[in-house]
């Protein structure tokens, strides 16, 4: 058995044993020193789909490089279609220079960097330690990635073991921008395109409908199972082409990278096969996904990635500039979604000094890749709303009943600034203003509680009564009556009202005053003009001893229903436009 491969004898001779293998990468650490710009930063990958994104030159295809190189098959027992083993070499993806990151910082004494990569095998966590060493016959760095710490790891079921030095046995293939290459730029006699007869039916079928549930190929196309192999000499160019009405070398960058993409989604379909229950899942690392899609492919093409992945186990991690992709998982496009999301966002941010962006929404990715600065917000201005009432008697009255919690519990629910407006106005006039003017159906009106709200229901829902005490025939009385009759009870009667007592006791107002000042002698209340003419010569008193408030506490149940009222038809009324 190949160090770092799967153990198929202890596996498949167990008893007992799980063979269903998973292995999964979690996260890349950089600590100090410096892996090139990449400092304490931690990359958290997701279970399914991660993109990484960030300014050019940030280390996004550092941390690509880096991902790709700790994992893989590294022997030829399997091969992809792009005819090379599974796996990522640090090497074939960054250039490393010999001098500046390896030679000259051991020459100094410095400690060279060591980024460190997370995964769980079969449950069990595996950290691998990238250290940079030397080739000296070559004058070459290479980046081998050890067990930290160090010495064998196997588990517990003997299934999988990776050795000291040996990548971890997770599937990798790395699509980098070779995949881009421009066949009409490239020497024709370098360009090959071959009829693929090895490739297996279903795999010819998966690139080929996933092809076309991203850039739909015409119907002829749709039921063949011809897949033509395109390659270039002396690059890294290879991809599957299904069936077109043209030759592969007419094909767009956008189809030759999803060609590519779905060239490296069918190979893990073969290895799924091959391996069976051994198959630990996979990772697909893709260097700038959004290159050469239009907008609408890019979002298909998440998509068809994310239907892929969940069905054959992999982690896609790619790298992007484009906004359509981003938003295609930002988890702000998804406010209902719950539990721990299989897509995540990874967004670099600051060139200098690299940190992984936290909580940024869609509008603070946008701002940090324009560069531009977020202009101060302004304040919005609440709207107002305003509440008309017949006469000065009633704004006494409702002003005591609209306390300060009151108006922030109506900005709260209706978002609207109560502005209360007394007129001079009899309560049918009052009553009748919407149906002759469309303004007053977007204010609110308030009754005295001698009167009658008139009207259907769906047309009188920003009218409302005020409370009030009520007369022997149980019919509302109009503030100022409401007042004297309470005022009338306190003076001339031993019981009733114990709050309102007490607080004269506390105001040290004693009967013989509301007789004096208030309610002493004859008034005839029933005659309007006589009770507002008693109210207002009585302002004073009314206020300074808090009648309104002493009549609320002993009415708390009608003035809780009015309040819940007042605010269900501010609510309804500030959502009328007109």
């Amino acid at each position: 058995m190949c160090i770092g491969q799967f153990n198929y004898k202890n596996t498949k001779g167990m008893k007992g044993i799980n063979r269903m293998a998973s292995i999964k990468l979690l996260s890349l650490r950089f600590e100090d020193p410096a892996f090139r710009k990449l400092a304490n930063i931690k990359i958290d990958f997701a279970d399914r789909i991660t993109l990484i994104a960030g300014h050019n030159g940030i280390g996004k295809s550092t941390i690509l490089g880096l991902v790709s190189n700790g994992s893989g098959f590294t022997d030829s027992t399997y091969k992809s279609y792009f005819n090379k083993t599974f796996q990522g070499n640090l090497n074939e993806i960054i250039h490393l220079d010999y001098e500046n990151e390896l030679v000259n910082v051991q020459s100094s004494g410095l400690e060279l960097p060591t980024p460190f990569i997370d995964y769980t095998v079969n449950g069990a966590p595996l950290t691998k330690s990238s250290t940079l060493t030397r080739r000296t016959s070559e004058q070459r760095v290479r980046v081998v990635v050890r067990n930290h710490p160090s010495g064998d790891f196997i588990t517990k079921d003997n299934s999988i073991s990776v050795g000291p030095d040996a990548k971890v046995p997770l599937p990798t293939i790395y699509l980098g921008m070779s995949r881009m290459i421009p066949v009409g730029e490239s020497n024709p006699a370098w360009i090959k395109n071959t009829a693929d007869k090895k490739i297996l039916p279903e795999d010819a079928v998966f690139i080929r409908d996933f092809i076309n549930s991203v850039i739909e190929l015409e119907e002829d196309a749709r039921n063949s199972e011809d897949i033509t192999t395109s390659a270039i000499q002396g690059t890294k160019k290879t991809a599957k082409h299904p069936k077109y009405s043209y030759s592969s070398s007419c094909v767009s960058l956008g189809q030759d990278s999803l060609s590519a993409i779905a060239t490296a989604l069918s190979s893990f379909n073969k290895l799924k096969r091959e391996m069976d229950e051994s198959y630990p899942g996979g990772l697909l690392v893709i260097d700038e996904l959004d290159a050469g899609f239009h907008p609408h492919a890019q979002t298909s093409l998440m998509s068809a990635i994310s239907t892929a992945a969940r069905q054959l186990k992999l982690q896609v991690i790619a790298t992007t500039h484009s906004l359509c992709l981003i938003e295609s998982i930002h988890p702000e496009n998804f406010p209902k979604r719950r539990g721990k999301p299989l897509d995540s966002i990874v967004y670099i941010t600051d060139s200098s000094s690299p940190r992984t962006a936290v909580n940024y929404t869609l509008s603070d990715i946008r701002r940090d890749m324009s560069l531009t600065i977020e202009a101060a917000p302004k304040k919005a201005k609440t709207k107002e709303l305003k509440i008309y009432m017949e006469d000065e008697e009633a704004h006494f009255f409702l002003k005591r009943i609209i306390t300060p919690a009151l108006r922030a519990r109506v900005k709260k629910e209706a978002s609207v600034l109560l502005k209360m407006v007394p007129l001079s106005m009899g309560c049918d006039n009052l009553n009748s203003l919407p149906k002759h003017d469309d303004h007053f159906k977007t204010v609110l009106i308030a009754l005295d509680a001698d009167s009658s709200i008139k009207g259907k229901p769906e047309d009188t829902r920003n009218i409302i009564k005020m409370p009030g005490a009520l007369d022997a025939q149980k019919k509302g009385l109009s503030p100022e009556r409401t007042l004297y009759k309470f005022l009338k009870h306190l003076a001339y009667e031993k019981s009733g009202f114990p709050l309102a007592r007490a607080k004269l006791i506390e105001k040290k107002v004693t009967s013989d005053f509301l007789k004096k000042y208030l309610v002493g002698g004859n008034v005839d209340m029933d005659d309007r003009d006589t009770a507002k003419n008693w109210m207002n010569k009585r302002l004073k008193y009314l206020t300074n001893w808090d009648v309104v408030g002493m009549w609320i506490s002993e009415h708390s149940t009608e003035v809780k229903k009015f309040e819940d009222q007042l605010v269900s038809a501010a609510t309804l009324t500030a959502k009328v436009t007109i």
